[in-house]
């Protein structure tokens, strides 16, 4: 069996983590989707609660991910890529062989970070070697480099949407199938006040 595994944060979600995930859904027989569940707080940016991405995450992407995408909530989503690829390296050890093949997708920078040599080597190295385990952005980098194989969408520009009441942007940062305005509404802590609307009134004059 092919197995995918895709680790996001995802706040929010977006195109390009859909991009993502519905390519490693084309790619596995199934695919293994870890989704961090803390709160998202950084100095200037709008503040994203774990619990609301999961109300979200429950009520609307769900029910737009392909039929092949198990997905699991809470914890660091690479320590669980960790568990899973750590849990194959004692079946090589113990079978002298292993029939599945696990893939991690994630964009080239991160899969640099998170899965370096010295780690390979130490958490899993026979499924390693043996061509168990695999990293999408190594095998094809360009495929999985925003702007180039995925959407130029990143997440620090959906948030500032977020911050500037710009709906427009935002839902265009979205995938379709979804609920947008329920979660721009969910998500922008000033959504139908006088402040957010005169926010968007000025956005819309900026944008000409």
């Amino acid at each position: 069996m092919r197995i995918g595994i895709v680790p996001i944060s995802a706040k929010p979600y977006h195109v390009g983590h859909h991009s993502l995930v519905k390519t490693a859904a084309g790619e596995n027989d199934q695919v293994l989707l870890f989704v961090s569940t803390s709160d998202r707080r950084r100095k200037g940016e709008v503040p994203i609660s774990g619990s609301d991405m999961q109300r979200i995450w429950t009520e609307e992407i769900e029910k737009v991910l392909p039929k092949n995408v198990m997905v699991a909530y809470g914890g660091s989503p690479v320590q669980k890529v960790y568990s899973v690829l750590e849990s194959a390296e004692e079946t090589i050890q113990q079978n002298d062989s292993l029939d599945d093949i696990y893939t991690v997708y994630s964009d080239p920078e991160d899969t640099a970070l998170n899965y370096p040599a010295k780690n390979r080597e130490k958490y899993f190295p026979n499924a390693y070697r043996s061509g168990n385990i695999l990293f999408a952005a190594e095998e094809n980098p360009g495929s999985f480099t925003r702007g180039v194989g995925t959407p130029d969408v990143s997440g620090t520009a959906v948030r500032s949407s977020l911050g500037q009441c710009d709906y427009s942007t935002f839902s265009a940062s979205l995938p379709d199938g979804v609920d947008k305005e329920k979660i721009y509404n969910i998500l922008c802590p000033s959504a139908g006040t006088n402040e957010a609307l005169v926010r968007q009134y000025v956005n819309c004059i900026l944008k000409g």
